[in-house]
């Protein structure tokens, strides 16, 4: 990983700006505001259509209606990394209405209201297969997928035009429909939201006569409906949305007087519905998503029957319960789909318009919320530009070297995320600055070159995470800075030209970690410093820009092979650039950002596809700069930062390029300016370190979703490569699903998982299945290199994760062994096959078969041998195992047939008790029963380990050959809620205060909330102390205070926290905090993006 520089760079004798020719530019400008942006268009122009976000990032877009043929019996998919749409083929289905749901087999269900029977789609093979058939036809029913992973179909017109009461459940497992309860009402085109408890509110809908007035609970324990408090306004054509705080937001729909703009809030708790704010606009057939940061979107939708559809959108607040514009769409559309990517921007498709004819749309867009954040990242103790930086296995970031003030640095410190501050690790044999620190396969950091002062240096150290010692390594053949280093597919590191002090270097070094040796790559075909370089999907290595022996900025470009140790002209640059940045982006392309030409700084950026060698011109960037820093972060997304710009001055702003826009967009100014360094970290937020500010680090955050919502990630720590590997921890189903609850329901509640390489940054999509709330099954691909990676989990694009090694496949070993049989009798055995990879399944495979018996396959899929009638004695045969790619060596299975009765006894391990992950309990894993004498046979339980266990105590009896023992295992739930107050707040004398506090918990679906005073209470003149308790169904508590200020004449706002409180001041000093607040509001308006 290369880190830029504001140091004095001599190139042949032409000098750059020295660091203290630096100007810390004055100019704030303000974030980007939020907007809608134009993406391709569909093939097909299509309405009433469903949308499904796959789990490769993928947007499947299926069916629907239009003008000419009608019908839309077809499928495409949307990739947002090249903004293109592909052919996903004919469904075999047609109807007026299509609804789809992911399943957590990773394919997606579809249905229509022309057929009983539904269609599957796999996105691994774009593939079309037929489903079993439901009971009846269903006109705009809803399908909600329950924690159990069925479809709740609900619903619907059926035959005659009755409006059904019946529902019935999708079960994947089977690939067919089952009858459950009926609702206690028919109703269609109503609403269907999963509550975090995982039941379903079923609201209103149309009866045939008019608006359906009551609404229905499905609790899937039972398979059984019961009736909730009714809806304020009955409604169809609506939407329903889960929020945050676990209550539901039912917003616009057709009602007996027309369409509505009214809204109201359900409350599961106490089973009631409040009004709340109303829409700005009335509006059916529009659709509602959930934002990252808690609030929801509408959009479109028809302001009455007939009437052109609506082009503004709008934001639902929960903590203020009001609505404000989200701007105007590009096209005003009604019946679209409208789906929350992986980027927080959502995504628009299709839907169609009364002008006063129907006008259908092929067209898309996104919206932009535009919510980034800076937050504080602790201090470093040295204040430093030009530092080398590594992302660390342990998720912690290493800083090293670097130039302090008049001077290269030794110092060396390291962010952790856990504690967010920064430690002393042990300094640097040398001053450097200007070198590179590559992250090695081992987890080691190889620090290579830089210079001290103007002098080029050859030394290296590799630095070892696990003993925070730096080791010995062997010096660079030549020294030299302004170089880059490459981590190639075999592990070693390349490095390529640079200066030795002013000269210009056209040689190539080649670093092997297994020896500690440098052996000479071909050379460059001219030399070149101040470039960069970057390892393409297909393992050769793009070098581009810089500048020659003679200072001149270069357009040139060159392709290394590593597999033939050659060099290749490259297509050059549209212009030339040097300290330029370059960024592989997901979809193998490579982005060229700003950089410097003619003592020009640049605001243009480019794009080099690899398969056309060709360059192509994107959106400029805001702010000219060079020397800065690009960051590929989980989201897709490109964080630029830093750097020099106009006037000489540092580059105080950062942006943000969007692959599938091929545009910038400006985000929030961070603190430090100048020659800073950037690091993706696995919870998808960026560590900004270092420039010429003081030691003061920052977070960037482009969702700004609360930490309780965020998916954490607890296993594994290594992924076998071209295996399928189980990820496992919490919230991988979102806290929502995050959608509209209609026939139109996008919902993005599933684990999207991404694997991003901690040197170079590629980043990878794996497609999950076997999904959960707390677990889900992917496979790194075979071609991805071994070493550190950060994994992290996307739930309605809020990302979290954790370090994670992937590892080479190891074969499996199996082992000789000998069984004991009695005479006549049958007997199932397990094979003594190991696997030093974890969580690998093995399968097995007879060589050669037995002489006196048979082999079969037993009910626990092991062998099964059957001695011939009568035989005593030894036989033998030989198997191999199998894992997910390689075969064993082949053993041996000695089976000694007796006359004798053998008997044996079976030991269970001691009672387990573990801690509750969810509602549904924990995934538990026990020691296994000891069987005597063993002989290999196997040992079932009624429970295996591995497996999810409720709450409660479950009895787990393991029985083999006719022998029994029981234990018991216990999950518990003795973590108390997460609890966050609001910010403490002022108000004026007699006023009623209201407040918010939102709890979570991973067992609770909704804890309860007490506070003292409680909300709506009007408070006494001074600082008041409000305690907030939440308590969840296992009794255990959290508390946190804030503090409400009342002052006849002068408010000040109080620190809150959960150890905050009050005091006196005068009232000159509030006066001055009262207008510091109001300046810091007016920098904060959230209408302005910032």
């Amino acid at each position: 990983m290369f880190a830029a520089s504001l140091g004095l760079l001599s190139c042949g004798g032409n000098e750059r700006p020295a660091a203290s020719a630096g100007i810390r530019t004055k100019h704030a400008r303000l974030a980007t505001a939020p907007a809608w942006y134009d993406t391709a268009s569909m093939a097909t122009a299509r309405a009433q259509h469903a949308a499904v976000l796959l789990p490769d990032g993928r947007l499947l877009v299926v069916n629907g209606v239009n003008d000419n043929p009608g019908f839309v019996g077809a499928a495409e998919t949307y990739d947002p990394a090249t903004n293109t749409w592909s052919s996903a083929g004919p469904t075999s289905l047609t109807g007026n209405i299509t609804l789809a749901v992911l399943l957590p087999t990773g394919r997606v269900l579809v249905l229509t209201d022309g057929s009983q029977g539904g269609r599957l789609y796999d996105p691994a093979t774009n593939a079309w297969s037929a489903t079993g058939n439901m009971s009846s036809t269903r006109s705009i029913p809803t399908a909600t997928l329950l924690a159990t992973g069925q479809v709740l179909i609900a619903g619907g017109t059926g035959g005659g035009g009755v409006r059904l009461t019946t529902a019935e459940l999708y079960d994947p497992a089977t690939n067919t429909f089952l009858p459950t309860g009926a609702m206690l009402q028919g109703r269609n085109a109503h609403l269907a939201t999963r509550l975090r408890d995982g039941r379903v509110l079923a609201v209103s809908g149309f009866s045939g006569s008019g608006e359906v007035a009551g609404a229905d609970i499905y609790a899937p324990a039972t398979g059984t409906w019961s009736a909730a408090a009714p809806p304020l306004v009955p409604r169809h054509y609506a939407t329903s949305t889960l929020l945050p705080n676990g209550r539901v937001l039912v917003a616009g729909g057709f009602t007996t007087g027309g369409v509505t703009p009214q809204s109201e809030l359900y409350d599961p708790v106490a089973n009631t519905w409040t009004a709340t704010g109303s829409l700005a606009f009335p509006r059916s057939g529009h659709m509602a998503t959930l934002l990252p940061d808690g609030r929801v979107l509408v959009t479109g939708g028809s302001p009455s029957n007939g009437a052109a559809a609506q082009i503004e959108s709008e934001i639902y607040d929960p903590a203020t319960g009001t609505w404000t514009s989200a701007g105007t769409m590009n096209v005003a559309r009604e019946n679209h789909t409208a789906t929350l990517l992986p980027t927080g921007k959502v995504f628009v498709a299709g839907g169609y318009s009364r002008t006063p004819g129907t006008t259908f749309y092929a067209e898309t867009e996104v919206y932009d919320p535009a919510r980034s954040q800076w937050s504080p990242a602790g201090a470093m103790g040295t204040p430093r530009t030009d530092p080398a930086v590594a992302l660390l296995p342990s998720g912690q970031v290493l800083v090293a070297g670097g130039r302090e003030v008049g001077a290269s640095s030794t110092a060396v410190e390291v962010y952790d995320r856990a504690s967010n501050s920064w430690s002393a690790a042990p300094a640097l044999a040398e001053r450097r600055e200007r070198a590179t620190a590559t992250v090695l396969r081992s987890g080691q950091v190889l620090v290579a070159g830089g210079r001290d002062g103007n002098d080029s240096t050859e030394s290296a150290q590799r630095f070892d995470p696990a003993t925070n010692t730096w080791l010995a390594t062997a010096a660079l053949p030549s020294p030299r800075h302004l170089h880059t280093a490459t981590l190639l597919p075999d592990g070693r590191v390349l490095v390529v030209g640079g200066q030795r002090n002013t000269t210009v270097l056209d040689t190539v070094e080649i670093y092997s970690p297994d020896t500690d040796t440098w052996t000479s790559g071909a050379p460059l075909a001219s030399p070149r410093g101040g470039h960069r370089a970057v390892l393409l999907q297909d393992g050769r290595v793009l070098v581009a820009g810089g500048h020659t022996g003679g200072g001149a900025e270069l357009n040139s470009a060159e392709l290394y092979d590593p597999t033939s140790n050659t060099w290749a002209p490259a297509a050059n640059l549209l212009g030339a650039r040097d300290e330029l940045t370059l960024t592989l982006l997901p979809s193998g392309q490579v982005l060229a950002a700003g950089g410097l030409a003619a003592f020009t700084k640049l605001t243009s950026a480019e794009l080099y596809t690899p398969g056309t060698n060709t360059w192509t011109s994107v959106g400029a960037l805001s702010q000219a700069r060079w020397i800065h820093s690009a960051t590929l972060m989980p989201s897709g997304k490109v964080l630029v930062a830093g750097g020099i710009t106009t006037t000489d001055a540092y580059a105080n702003t950062a942006e943000v390029y969007d692959p599938s826009l091929r545009e910038w967009t400006n985000v929030e100014d961070p603190a430090a300016a100048g020659g800073l360094i950037t690091v993706a970290l696995p919870s998808g937020e960026v560590l900004l370190a270092g420039g010429q500010e003081p030691t003061n680090a920052q977070l960037f955050d482009d969702t700004r979703a609360l930490p309780a919502w965020k998916p954490t990630v607890t296993n594994p720590a290594t992924l076998v490569a071209a295996c399928p590997t189980v990820v496992e921890g919490l919230r991988f189903r979102g806290i929502s699903g995050g959608s509209g609850g209609n026939s139109a329901d996008s919902p993005t509640d599933f684990p999207l998982v991404r694997l991003r390489a901690a040197e170079g940054g590629r980043l990878w999509t794996l497609p999950s299945s076997n999904t959960s709330d707390t677990r889900a099954t992917v496979t790194v691909p075979a071609d991805a290199p071994l070493g550190t990676y950060a994994l992290s989990v996307f739930a309605n694009a809020i990302p979290g994760g954790r370090m994670v090694t992937v590892v080479a496949n190891q074969p499996p070993a199996a082992a000789d062994q000998t069984v004991t049989i009695e005479k006549d009798t049958p007997l199932e055995f397990a094979l003594s096959g190991t696997d030093p990879d974890p969580g690998q399944v093995l399968t097995w495979t007879v060589v050669t078969p037995p002489q006196h018996g048979t082999i079969t396959t037993g009910a626990q899929g092991n062998p099964v041998y059957t001695p011939e009638p009568g035989f005593v004695g030894t036989d033998s045969f030989t198997y191999r195992v199998r894992d997910c790619a390689n075969d064993s060596n082949v053993a041996t299975v000695t089976l000694d047939v007796t006359e004798d009765v053998v008997t044996r006894t079976l030991t269970c391990p001691a009672n387990v008790v573990a801690e509750a992950t969810g509602p549904d309990g924990a995934v538990v894993t026990y020691d296994p029963a000891v069987l005597d004498p063993a002989g290999g046979l196997p040992v079932s339980y009624t429970q295996p380990s591995g497996t999810q266990f409720p709450i409660g105590t479950t009895t787990v009896t393991a029985t083999s050959t006719g022998v029994t023992c029981s234990f018991q295992v216990t999950v518990q739930d003795t973590t108390a809620p997460t609890l966050t107050c609001p910010e403490s707040r002022s108000a004026a004398p007699g006023e009623t205060v209201t407040f918010e506090p939102t709890a979570t918990d991973a067992v609770t679906a909704s804890p309860g909330v007490t506070s003292s005073p409680a909300s709506g209470t009007a408070f006494p003149a001074g600082a008041t102390t409000v305690t907030v308790t939440a308590t969840d169904d296992a009794g255990n508590t959290a508390q946190c205070t804030f503090q409400v200020r009342v002052q006849a004449q002068v408010v000040e706002i109080a620190g809150g926290g959960c150890d905050s409180s009050g005091g006196t001041t005068s009232a000159l000093a509030l006066l001055a905090a009262l207008a510091a607040w109001g300046n810091s509001r007016r920098r904060q308006n959230p209408a302005r993006g910032n």
